[in-house]
């Protein structure tokens, strides 16, 4: 079933913005379809989207808060820094429709400038390791300031061996910036060494006193969950031809079962990635 018609879809790539870049081939269908499945059910779970308000940051081109309110959300704020990606997004919107349950906040996420507990779910994905590390505190601290009751997040996991940003070379985001920069020259793969600056476990500790983890693996609650996600559009990477992922990775699922099955809703601690879902703690 499609969740974009086809003339939608060839307006959304036919703004400069996305047809000169890198996302000029994206699969516009498959972004929302992915995006609803891997965030959207999540908070859909723990939440009544018809009456929630959604922070989306940094939204990017905007297709989490697009897939959140055309599963029923009532109202999306996009935050981004970059104003002339918020304007694209803001015409995506309108494209589609949605642009009546949105507002457009060209801020940065440590400074948003929205009231305390003005939102009820915030949504940081692949956002916390392009921030810099000394607003990292900052930012986490802005988001439990903000959100009333749901946070959902992912950014790659500082402490596990490889992550799926920059050069992918295993232990080099553990190196200090010119060993970093030295080792991926070394492998050919300097162009990719962007210098993010990954999350550890123990950094989210600002989400902690107002907020606890209730996913058991990345933004799920089970392993079969994670299971029925597959297959799906991966709306990420340089080669649009390995964006269709069929089934997971038999040896990281193992790994994931295992981690899932003793760590439980902590299970983020020893994931590639911080991926999870954090909900407001019962008052004491």
């Amino acid at each position: 079933m499609r969740l974009i018609n086809p003339p939608h879809a060839r307006q959304i790539r036919a703004l400069p913005h996305l047809a000169e870049g890198s996302y000029r081939d994206l699969d516009i269908d498959g972004t929302i379809d992915f995006m609803t499945r891997r965030y959207v059910a999540p908070m859909a779970q723990r939440y009544d989207l018809s009456e929630a308000v959604l922070a989306d940051g940094a939204a990017g081109y905007g297709w989490l808060s697009i897939a959140f309110l055309l599963r029923g959300g009532h109202e999306a704020i996009l935050i981004d820094p970059d104003a002339e990606r918020l304007a694209n997004a803001r015409e995506i919107c309108r494209i589609l429709g949605v642009a009546n349950r949105c507002r457009f906040v060209n801020r940065t996420l440590q400074n948003t400038g929205l009231a305390n507990d003005s939102v009820d779910i915030f949504a940081s994905i692949e956002t916390l390791e392009h921030v810099g590390r000394p607003n990292v505190r900052d930012c986490l601290q802005e988001i439990a300031r903000i959100t009333r009751d749901l946070v959902i997040l992912t950014t790659p996991n500082r402490i596990f061996p490889v992550v799926a940003h920059d050069t992918m070379l295993p232990f080099a985001h553990w190196l200090p910036r010119p060993l970093r920069r030295c080792y991926a020259w070394s492998f050919g793969r300097l162009p990719l060494e962007r210098g993010n600056s990954f999350l550890a476990p123990w950094d989210l500790k600002p989400l902690s006193w107002k907020f606890e983890p209730d996913s058991r693996i990345s933004t799920f609650r089970s392993l079969d969950e994670l299971k029925r996600f597959y297959p799906h559009y991966l709306p990420y990477g340089s080669n649009p031809a390995q964006r269709l992922r069929q089934r997971p990775n038999p040896l990281l699922f193992r790994y994931q079962s295992l981690i899932a099955t003793l760590l439980k809703t902590r299970s983020y601690w020893l994931a590639p990635n911080l991926a999870s879902v954090w909900v407001r703690r019962e008052p004491s």
